[in-house]
């Protein structure tokens, strides 16, 4: 059975102007702000996985994982667990004619977030129970407030509920309380309330003067789709896409001449991009192949030791070009292939991103988009 040292998965670091919460719990592992070797991701949520189907080995379930951080983690879980039958995500987007259930995240820089519902109550009266996937809970609270959302909204829903998680920071007392809700609280590691949360007032942190690098010669484009995970559905058609999703995007470069390659995943959109990067791994077990995902989190950066973010780069959100978003320890690949769900790229936010991968020595980008 792998084991997880704490350091291995969680290393603390200082949110940018943010006073409700200032510190950000940063998993090495999860594949979301910093680059990690994909297997390294999916064989934690391969372990996550597991204590569903040891807890749970003879129920129906549906798993809903959180923007942004958790949704490849929520895929993931789904993806390796017999029993999950349904999965979907929460999102921060708005889609046409779908139905949300809307709620609030009290200390983050993005407050409001959505469940859509649209198929959702069928899926609810046969399922055994809803589990909410998160990377850390704190309190729990977000969730609750979720649960009672489904409960107001869908009419006759009689199902159990739990919460995994990758790190549980609850107090006892909060975890009794919620199972006194009827709400299971699984994780894979446990942290003291606050864990480290001084550590941040230790480091130097750089200036940001996050400036944008418009590169005029943008990458190679092409098109591509893939079931949007903010809708709910069965796990195994999910899959069956995701497949071909994959196949379809390395049957169309010749990788062999790259040495050092970057999946980049945009915002939500990471679980399909890990999967890309996953198979790159297998295929080419001699390269150095990584994968992570841009964000919406403004977080400070340091070349302090120990801290773990040392480089940001500021860009244009791939579905919308108002909209601020980040990605952070960028190196020097041979190849980046940017992937992402979005049907409104614009051609500035394509400039912008290819100039900050040129910036630092990429040599080549290319961008499969819906």
């Amino acid at each position: 059975m792998i084991t997880y040292s704490i350091d291995e998965l969680v290393t603390v670091a200082k949110r940018d102007n943010n006073t409700k919460r200032p510190y950000l719990y940063v998993n090495p592992i999860q594949g979301k702000h910093i680059p990690v070797v994909p297997s390294k991701s999916l064989e934690l949520f391969e372990y996550m996985a597991s204590l569903l189907v040891e807890k749970y080995p003879d129920e129906d379930i549906l798993v809903i994982g959180f923007a942004e951080t958790a949704t490849a983690v929520g895929a993931g879980v789904a993806f390796y667990a017999d029993n999950v039958k349904w999965c979907m995500q929460t999102t921060r987007e708005k889609y046409k004619d779908a139905e949300y259930l809307s709620f609030t995240e009290s200390h983050s820089h993005a407050a409001e977030q959505s469940l859509i519902i649209d198929g959702l109550s069928s899926v609810v009266k046969v399922a055994n129970r809803i589990v909410f996937v998160e990377d850390e809970v704190t309190t729990g609270n977000t969730i609750v407030k979720l649960i009672n959302l489904i409960n107001d909204k869908i009419l006759g829903v009689n199902v159990n509920y739990s919460i995994l998680s990758i790190l549980n920071s609850m107090t006892e007392r909060r975890i009794e309380e919620l199972q006194n809700q009827g709400i299971d609280c699984l994780y894979v590691d446990k942290i003291p309330f606050e864990y480290k949360i001084n550590s941040i007032d230790h480091y130097d942190y750089l200036e940001n003067n996050d400036q944008m690098f418009e590169n005029e010669k943008i990458c190679e484009m092409f098109n591509t789709s893939c079931m949007n995970l903010r809708y709910v559905h069965e796990c195994q058609e999910y899959y069956t896409v995701i497949d071909k999703y994959v196949n379809d995007i390395v049957s169309r470069y010749n990788f062999t001449i790259d040495h050092k390659i970057l999946v980049l995943g945009t915002e939500e959109f990471m679980f399909p991009p890990l999967m890309v990067a996953k198979k790159l791994e297998d295929m080419f077990p001699d390269k150095e192949i990584r994968f992570h995902a841009t964000t919406r989190s403004p977080i400070l950066v340091s070349n302090s030791v120990g801290y773990p973010l040392v480089k940001r780069n500021k860009l244009l959100s791939f579905y919308d070009e108002t909209r601020t978003t980040y990605v952070y320890n960028l190196i020097d690949y041979d190849l980046v292939i940017i992937l992402t769900d979005s049907n409104r790229v614009s051609y500035r936010t394509v400039k912008i991103v290819c100039g900050a991968l040129k910036n630092v020595g990429c040599k080549k980008v290319i961008l499969g988009k819906e």
